[in-house]
């Protein structure tokens, strides 16, 4: 991701140019929104990413202490809640591409996600079992006999071939 598309997506979100020479407060708060996405969402420096919209790294630092100054869920919510869709925008169209680059690890590490939940449960699972067991619970065995069992189920089993 580069500053490039970070600034259209920003220009198209509010229908004006952020790279006009003006001190309007308006233009000078949808700056700082696109100082701050380029902050988070490239690697760019600062100066880069002023050089942009014809800005040096100064006003870009100031820019950013005026995003968490001023545009915040208190001040100007409506300012905030145009960068967050601004935000989520960018973050789908990065999963997007890195699913599209390499959908071979997007999927491996999206599932190793669920299963390392699933080990969670497993094991919260054989706790609880652990517990009726000392509670003198009389179903505990046929309990265990059944998860050990869902864990052998061919359907259950992880590909380790990946």
């Amino acid at each position: 991701m580069n500053s490039k598309i970070i600034k259209k997506a920003v220009e198209n979100a509010f229908n004006t140019f952020i790279d006009v020479k003006s001190r309007k407060r308006e233009i000078v708060y949808i700056r700082s929104i696109y100082y701050k996405l380029c902050k988070d969402f490239t690697k760019e420096s600062l100066d880069a990413i002023g050089k942009h919209v014809n800005k040096d790294h100064a006003t870009v630092l100031n820019g950013l202490k005026i995003f968490d100054n001023i545009i915040d869920n208190f001040w100007e919510k409506e300012l905030f809640n145009v960068y967050l869709d601004i935000r989520k925008t960018i973050q789908n169209k990065i999963t997007l591409e890195v699913k599209s680059y390499d959908p071979d690890k997007f999927y491996r590490d999206k599932y190793r996600i669920a299963l390392l939940k699933n080990r969670k449960m497993y094991s919260y699972t054989k706790e609880c079992i652990n517990k009726l067991e000392q509670m003198d619970y009389k179903y505990s065995d046929m309990l265990r006999t059944k998860l050990n069992n869902l864990i052998d189920n061919d359907n259950y089993k992880v590909n380790t071939n990946c």
